[in-house]
């Protein structure tokens, strides 16, 4: 058979083969092959527990896969509390008709990223619905890492002073997926990638840090405004620093889109104190996944009705507002 069929979510004979399917593509990574639960051991005082659901369209992009996506989308999420990631869970809700050939990309784009990160899969779960009821592929997935470190990292604890740190060129991810669905041609590839090991090598520097964030749905613009009002800051960004592709701002400028609101999502904003931002620029540029890291604004203070504000490069300034609407749906 080419093509998934209902009858392979039925829990009989097909079923079992596409199981099968899955656990020879995927390989040892998958360590509970036959149970509803995995078991394993975790001798830690802090777990770090992330879910997340992946409907990214469409499921191949430039630069990477629905499967892709959903694994450094975890792991990233993890990363920003700056935990270890050790397992996943994956869950998969496909549509019938769906080719056998295209499952097997996605399973080994999987298998790549988990190999990489050194994890493994503790459960998972399968549906197939009926063709017309959703879009090709849904992926739902459970990230578990442990913290070994006292620092505490969160949305709430940015603080007058602090820098604003991206580890590299923003908008990518939503530029190229932006630019093949209305047909652009471009050579932009999205920057889907896990920080791990940027967060990892800054902890293991004993980096001081305050937040972490994933730029990932409403972009920079967005996970800041957040992070402004959980902390009640102000905070401002100098647009001259930050670090946007010409190839990304064409297509947002065509589109009528800010690329401040665009989608990362192998990018990490690091807020510290100022005195760390040397110590981390110097770590970060020695790595190919942050070599065009930058500082890019600052905290300003606390205040009641805080804002997020951008220097212009003529030197006004102006309130970047959260969103009342979706820019780019399905971007991940």
């Amino acid at each position: 058979m080419e093509h998934i069929l209902l009858s392979h979510g039925s829990g009989g004979r097909n079923s079992q083969k596409l199981l099968k399917f899955i656990y020879d593509c995927l390989g040892s990574i998958v360590i509970n092959h036959t149970e509803d639960s995995g078991i394993v051991t975790l001798q830690t005082d802090k777990l770090a527990i992330t879910t997340d659901s992946y409907v990214v369209e469409p499921i191949f992009f430039p630069g990477g896969d629905i499967g892709k996506l959903a694994v450094c989308g975890t792991l990233n999420d993890l990363a920003m509390v700056g935990a270890i990631p050790k397992y996943i869970t994956l869950s998969f809700i496909i549509e019938e008709n769906f080719p056998f050939a295209d499952l097997r990309k996605i399973l080994h784009s999987i298998k790549k990223e988990t190999e990489n990160a050194e994890i493994e899969i503790i459960a998972g779960d399968t549906k197939i619905v009926s063709k017309g009821k959703m879009d090709k592929m849904f992926i739902n997935t459970t990230g578990y890492g442990i913290v070994e470190h006292s620092l505490e990292i969160n949305s709430k604890n940015a603080q007058p002073g602090d820098a604003i740190i991206v580890s590299g060129d923003i908008g990518d991810h939503g530029a190229a997926i932006m630019a093949y669905r209305n047909d652009f041609q471009s050579d932009l590839i999205s920057d889907c990638a896990s920080v791990v090991l940027l967060i990892r090598k800054l902890l293991d520097e004993s980096i001081c840090i305050h937040t972490l964030r994933d730029p990932t749905r409403g972009g920079l613009a967005s996970i800041l405004n957040e992070i402004v009002i959980a902390s009640s800051v102000d905070i401002e960004l100098n647009e001259t620093e930050i670090p946007i592709k010409d190839a990304v701002n064409g297509i947002c400028d065509v589109l009528g889109i800010d690329p401040l609101y665009m989608a990362c999502e192998g990018r990490a904003v690091i807020i510290c104190p100022e005195e760390e931002v040397n110590k981390i620029l110097r770590i970060l540029k020695k790595t190919n996944e942050g070599k065009n890291v930058c500082k890019i604004g600052s905290v300003i203070d606390k205040c009641s009705n805080p804002r997020l504000y951008l220097k212009t490069f003529i030197g006004s300034r102006r309130i970047l507002p959260l969103l009342s609407r979706e820019q780019t749906p399905r971007i991940c």
